[in-house]
């Protein structure tokens, strides 16, 4: 019995029924034989085939029944008692992700993801927002389907390199597309001649697609706009630009018609709002920050503590529904690329009128907290506010008053707060790993001079416990009054990873077994770990262990963290979901209508941890492209460092001083066709017959640094047992 046939059967059905009802009964008698039809002369029972046919038919309503729950949980039909009602038009809808081998991956607002084979996905293209037919069920439970149509391409611009030219056409093969190569095609006629004449084989030139235009065997017909090497931009970053289809601009349709300074005549809400503008505040940011998102004020009231956490009043500036509200929206995310920023909100509100300035008048979000001085927060309110900064301390700044140990030091007395609640959190049930940060350094031409790994301050763990705690106490508000907000979502660790962690564990001689997903678990092996050889390879795997966090509508807290409750609420310049929850806060405060129900948050929660994942892949490409630069410039060839991940065709290589990753191909182990994996954390090489361990040390020296595939090839040159 194939129940997949059957399943594309009902589909096909369902399809051409859309927009209308169906009954589940009229789905059984027309795919189902359910029914026994009455026979004139019953012949000699066979009790065996109708057995067998009894439990066919059983196995089919079972897989009809999985697929009608299925379809309702991805919204495309509605049981509503025998009646199923069906939408029109019948089709998901999603932001396509293309693979290697090309096929193609689309997620959905529910979280789960539709399989495309290869060969049904159309012209589609890694981010291309696409309308897909279900086809069934298939492998891992999860829907396979078919790219119908392209809703709207992904890109604008693309990068072509020329492959062949005559007098007819230019040839080139797209880069930074993964799946299927693909070829553009411009017409010669549609060049001038002097621009036709000056295009040479392997030239790169940036294109985009004639509209209206149906792509054949993967050939489409492009425009040529300009020759890459035709900006004074960085072309690092230009790339980037046009891979993850970022404007740095925002449109010209957008007006802004704001003042300049913010005072009591120009703000129609100033008497509504406390005015904290005696009270002392400070920011604490990056010594190259532009947008202050936040500002802290705290006072010791003999055993207890008050502290405030100001968040920017970006709501006041962009109101739901208009065009600039569209485009943050569209936007969801400021993206961070090396030295430079793609700003969610025009630079007039994130460097200027949004941002928490020192010595001007600014409109905040309050949330004004007590709490006893062991750390423990047993109140908090929250309201509009009119704040003036202070002072604008840097990280670096004020980890030399926390080191001074001054008690005098106002700053000094936030750390020993923040420390007892960062202590406090952590025996509640807080994963607390200590992963460094590794960062570019520029020079005056912002060309990249070095590559350093920073340690966390305590200055950063200040101004993250505040943070945090603003953070979870709008949450707990918002949950109670359950009112539709985005909660930032992170789920318990898959109980599955266990057993590789504990494989790890033994083979490393730590005699500790984490039994389950509990906080006491993970901190008793993390603790045991301490600071071992091992202790960077056992928290990269754990980290590789945890769910990814994304925003959604339902209260399922933040596991890694170990809170019930959190949100983001702290930095609306630069994140949309904190501005979707300044506005339900500020209408809960108000009692008046909430501006989004159920269904419009599930959407913008799937929306805006697409864009997040979206912009930290541009994030991580930079940063690789960049470091990669710098490298190339050193002249170094040989390195230190240590094995981070296998794959069937690739050893991944940690670089000792730079935290750069560099690849080790296969045929460094085998002469095979791939790696011979023997588990999540090693691998037999016949070369040089020998099991390699993630972790172990490896010398390397630099092969070739491949920049369209973004990574730096190395050969091995000797190997250890990591001690």
């Amino acid at each position: 019995m194939d129940t997949y046939k059957i399943q594309k059967k009902i589909i096909d059905y369902l399809e051409a029924k859309a927009g209308k009802e169906v009954t589940k009964q009229e789905l059984k008698n027309k795919f189902l034989d359910l029914t026994e039809k009455p026979k004139k002369a019953p012949a000699k029972k066979k009790p065996a085939r109708k057995e067998r046919k009894q439990n066919s038919n059983k196995e089919l309503m079972i897989a009809m029944d999985n697929l009608l729950l299925s379809l309702e949980n991805e919204n495309l039909i509605v049981m509503d008692g025998k009646r199923i009602l069906i939408a029109n038009p019948f089709r998901f809808f999603g932001r396509i992700s293309v693979s290697r081998r090309g096929d193609g991956f689309v997620s959905l607002a529910s979280k789960n993801e539709v399989f495309i084979p290869g060969s049904m996905i159309n012209t589609a293209i890694t981010g291309d927002k696409v309308e897909v037919l279900p086809l069934g069920i298939g492998r891992k439970d999860r829907f396979e389907g078919e790219v119908t149509s392209i809703v709207k391409r992904g890109r604008t611009l693309y990068r072509l390199r020329v492959t062949e030219k005559n007098n007819r056409f230019v040839f080139g093969k797209f880069l930074d597309m993964l799946g299927d190569e693909k070829e553009g095609v411009i017409h010669a006629k549609t060049l001038l001649k002097d621009i036709l004449d000056k295009i040479q084989i392997d030239d790169i030139l940036i294109v985009k697609f004639k509209e209206g235009v149906t792509p054949e065997d993967n050939l489409y017909d492009v425009s040529f706009l300009r020759f890459e090497s035709d900006t004074k931009e960085d072309p690092d970053f230009q790339r980037i630009l046009m891979k993850y289809n970022f404007d740095v601009q925002h449109p010209d349709n957008i007006k802004i018609d704001l003042p300049e300074e913010v005072e009591a005549s120009n703000v129609s809400d100033w008497n509504s709002r406390t005015d904290l503008r005696d009270l002392y505040a400070v920011t604490i940011d990056g010594i190259t920050a532009k947008d202050f998102d936040d500002a802290i004020s705290f006072q010791e009231e003999g055993n207890r503590i008050r502290f405030w956490v100001h968040i920017a009043d970006v709501s006041h500036y962009v109101k739901v529904g208009t065009p600039l509200d569209d485009e943050a929206y569209q936007r969801a995310t400021s993206v961070y690329l090396a030295n430079k920023v793609v700003p969610m909100l025009p630079p007039v509100l994130s460097e200027n009128l949004c941002s928490l300035v020192a010595n001007k008048n600014r409109l905040a979000f309050t949330v004004e907290m007590e709490a006893s001085k062991e750390g423990e927060i047993f109140n908090a309110k929250f309201y509009k506010s009119v704040i003036k900064v202070n002072q604008r301390y840097t990280y670096e700044m004020a980890e030399e008053e926390i080191k001074a140990k001054n008690p005098e030091s106002w700053i000094y007395q936030i750390s020993k707060f923040t420390d007892n609640m960062r202590k406090k959190r952590i025996q509640k049930g807080r994963v607390d790993l200590n992963i460094k940060e590794t960062t570019i350094q520029w020079d005056k031409e912002q060309k990249p001079v070095g590559i350093e790994v920073r340690e966390r301050l305590n200055s950063h763990m200040l101004i993250e416990e505040l943070m945090l705690s603003a953070n979870t106490k709008v949450d707990e508000f918002l949950r109670k009054k359950n009112a539709p907000t985005l909660h930032r979502i992170h789920e318990t660790m898959d109980e599955e990873k266990l057993e590789m962690l504990n494989q790890f564990l033994q083979l490393n001689g730590f005699h500790i077994q984490i039994k389950d997903t509990s906080y006491p678990e993970i901190t008793a092996a993390v603790n045991a770990i301490g600071d071992s050889p091992v202790a960077k390879i056992f928290n990269y795997l754990l980290l590789r262990s945890f769910m990814q966090a994304y925003y959604g509508g339902e209260t399922l807290g933040h596991w890694g963290l170990g809170f019930q409750d959190y949100c983001h609420f702290t930095s609306p310049i630069r994140r949309y979901p904190d501005l979707v929850v300044h506005r339900v806060l500020h209408a809960v405060i108000l009692g008046t209508k909430l501006p989004y129900d159920k269904p419009g948050i599930a959407m913008m929660g799937k929306h805006c941890s697409d864009e997040e994942r979206r912009a930290a892949d541009a994030e991580r490409d930079i940063i690789k492209i960049k470091s990669f630069r710098y490298l190339e410039s050193t002249g170094k060839k040989e390195f230190k460092g240590f094995i981070v991940g296998i794959r069937p065709s690739q050893v991944y290589v940690e670089l000792e001083e730079s935290s750069l990753e560099g690849v080790l191909d296969k045929q460094q182990f085998t002469d095979e066709f791939e790696i011979m994996i023997k588990n999540d954390f090693s691998f037999y090489s016949k070369k040089h017959t020998k099991i390699f361990f993630i972790g172990d040390p490896v010398t390397v020296s630099l092969d070739r640094i491949d920049y369209e595939e973004i990574k730096v090839f190395l050969t091995l040159k000797d190997f250890k047992k990591a001690t």
